[in-house]
């Protein structure tokens, strides 16, 4: 079965709310499609829908740098726009 999905997990709240409010795939029109908490640990994961072919998907590229975006976008906005 192919993947259709990346995930990631973040510590605090506000920058889990960043990411999943911000995060875009930049190579497909992936969006953060859910949020949810694991009941064994805590933890929150946001799990984001690519679209087929993404290379987010097989490995090919990360998706690191958008999740970084993502999570600091509100910064950069903070500090730009003054």
């Amino acid at each position: 079965m192919k993947p259709t999905r990346t995930d990631f997990v973040a510590g605090p709240a506000n920058t889990l709310a960043a990411m999943v409010t911000n995060y875009r795939c930049g190579h497909c029109t992936g969006v953060v499609e859910a949020l949810t908490t694991d009941e064994t640990t805590g933890a929150m994961h946001a799990y984001v829908r690519h679209d087929d072919g993404c290379p987010v998907l097989t490995g090919a590229v990360s998706p690191i740098p958008d999740t970084f975006r993502a999570a600091t976008k509100e910064t950069r906005h903070d500090v730009t726009d003054r």
